[in-house]
């Protein structure tokens, strides 16, 4: 069974430029905090990473575009797992607007040690819940 997360949440006046349509930065953003939910609702928050001396840094993201946002829009972003490697993940956010689709980001992360900064082996706890054998 997938893991998925699905975080709703409404563009506000700051993250739009002049006439109104979310800049483009800030889908980054609304990935950033719906990742936050997704671990929240699968190990208890984010900080089960740094009780282990751990944290998961951005190694590339990569944006597709369908549909703008507008200031005041609802919308979801549905958070899913992609590829699990022994050191990295790759998370998926799908925005979507009622039954639009309104932009696909991928995201790979890198288990690193969070005082060298030094890649690390993703613990096993964590990768179970990646890869939906428990939640």
């Amino acid at each position: 069974m997938p893991v998925e997360t699905v975080h709703r949440m409404r563009v506000r006046y700051n993250e739009c430029d002049r006439v109104g349509i979310v800049f483009n930065s800030n889908y980054l953003v609304y990935t950033d905090v719906s990742a936050t939910e997704f671990w929240r609702e699968h190990l208890g928050g984010y900080s089960a990473f740094n009780e282990i001396g751990l944290d998961m840094v951005l190694a590339e993201a990569n944006i597709k575009f369908r549909q703008p946002l507008m200031f005041d829009d609802e919308f979801e972003v549905r958070v899913g797992v992609g590829t699990v490697t022994s050191r990295s993940l790759t998370m998926e956010f799908g925005f979507i607007r009622g039954d639009d689709p309104i932009a696909e980001i991928e995201i790979s992360y890198v288990c690193v040690d969070s005082t060298e900064h030094t890649p690390q082996p993703i613990p096993e706890q964590v990768r179970s819940v990646l890869e939906g054998d428990s939640a």
